[in-house]
Formats: structure tokens, C-alpha cells, sequence
């Protein structure tokens, strides 16, 4: 890895097929350094694929750069570099997220005091190159409650300043909800969705850890119901 202030393109990969098509030929990403943690042989949780990112790269590193938090199979299609040139430094960014709304809705399992929407369109797979848009095109920056995991984009000078990692109770899934939520307890820092061009190969399902992952996020926020884009 190259030092000074490139942006990094950081990633766990556990099919090199995908990451190499996908993420290390993309031409959009030519001018990146490309971090990839091999989960081919030892499959390490994410988060702490993270953590030891944050402290062996930037907290070592005296210069500031843009950090891509990003899935294997995320890929971007779009001028990023233009696109991170708009972003406030300060705030927590991703493609897309989830906001929880209050109030008295009616959908097709009746009544619900709160509805989740997710901000932010992009193309995604049903873990294959056959894409639906999800989500909603957004034309300005927003604010959301959480962010989805398949990309996370966040300033090294915030990592820094707030000392921000991700929570190792969880392994590979809500890490991404769970930093939103802690962030803006802790230090109000703010989770916004700006719309870019991408995809998204993995659908991923709604397993027995993601439903433990769950329920961990409510019992350590106190809350009923998580904003999250992956059951909306």
C-alpha cells in the first residue's frame, strides 16, 4: 500500500473472482489504493477486518484521506473522486439508507406506528449481474438513520478525531447500522446517502445471525425497530 493522500478502497474478500472483476480492475477506481483482507482460507468477521484497518493504517498515518468501506461485489460505476469532492468530512456517507419514520401507517400487514424507508437508488443482483434498481433516486445529499453495509465512505480525520471503530459483537451484519447509531449518540455525527452511480451482486438473506445481530442493536440502543435497508 502506497502511502500519502490517496484515497483507499478497503474490502474483505472471500471470492477473488468477483473482487478482482468487480473492485481491482475497475477503471473508476485507477487512482485508489486497494486494501483487500483474504477471508478465502480463515473467515474473520468483517469488523474486526476494520478495526484492524483503522489501527494499523489510519491511525498510523499522519496524512488524511477518503476511506471505502465496501462489499466484495459492490461496484461503482461513477466518477467517485468527483463525488467525494462534495462530501462534508464531517459526516458518516454512504450509496444508500434507511430512515425511520413515526407515525400511523397502513400497509398490507395492517397498521404500523412506524414505516422504514430507504434513500439512495442503486442496481441491485439477485447475487448475479441481473439487477433491479432498489431504493429512491435521490437528487440532493440526505440524511438517514443508518447506512447499508455494502458501502460505507468515511473521512480518516473523523476516524481519528472520535476514535471511531466497529462493534466486534458483530460479525457480518448491522456493523454499518450499529456505527451510525453509536456515532450520532456519541458524538452527533451525522450518516447521509449521496446518489452515485453503482451495483450490488449480493443480496445476501436474512439468517439466523443476522436476526441475533438485530436483536443485539435493540437491546444495546434501547429501540424497537432498526432502520435498515435490508428488510425494507
Amino acid at each position: 500500500m502506497s502511502s500519502g493522500q490517496k484515497n483507499k478502497i478497503v474490502s474483505v474478500v472471500n471470492d477473488y473472482a468477483i473482487f478482482d472483476k468487480v473492485i481491482k480492475n475497475n477503471e473508476n477506481l485507477t487512482n485508489f489504493d486497494i486494501i483487500d483482507y483474504d477471508n478465502t482460507k480463515e473467515n474473520i468477521a468483517i469488523t474486526k477486518r476494520y478495526n484492524n484497518f483503522i489501527e494499523e493504517t489510519v491511525a498510523q498515518c499522519s496524512d488524511d484521506f477518503w476511506v471505502l468501506l465496501v462489499h466484495q461485489d459492490f461496484g461503482i460505476t461513477d466518477n467517485i473522486n468527483s463525488i467525494l469532492g462534495k462530501l462534508d468530512k464531517k459526516c458518516i456517507w454512504g450509496a444508500i439508507g434507511a430512515v425511520l419514520y413515526h407515525g400511523l401507517f397502513i400497509g398490507k400487514e395492517g397498521f404500523k406506528k412506524s414505516i422504514s424507508l430507504t434513500w439512495g437508488q442503486i442496481e441491485q443482483g439477485n447475487n448475479d449481474f441481473n439487477f433491479k434498481k432498489y431504493g429512491r433516486k435521490i437528487l440532493n445529499q440526505k440524511t438517514v438513520d443508518s447506512l447499508d453495509c455494502c458501502c460505507v465512505i468515511i473521512h480518516s480525520s473523523l476516524i481519528k478525531k472520535y476514535n471511531l471503530h466497529f462493534d466486534e459483537n458483530l460479525s457480518f451484519h448491522m456493523y454499518a447500522e450499529e456505527l451510525c447509531y453509536s456515532a450520532k449518540k456519541q458524538h452527533k455525527i451525522k450518516s447521509k446517502v449521496i446518489q452515485m452511480n453503482c451495483y450490488h451482486l449480493g443480496k445476501g438473506k436474512l439468517d439466523d445471525e443476522f436476526s441475533n445481530s438485530a436483536k443485539y442493536l435493540k437491546e444495546k440502543f434501547k429501540i424497537e425497530r432498526i432502520p435498515s435497508t435490508c428488510w425494507n
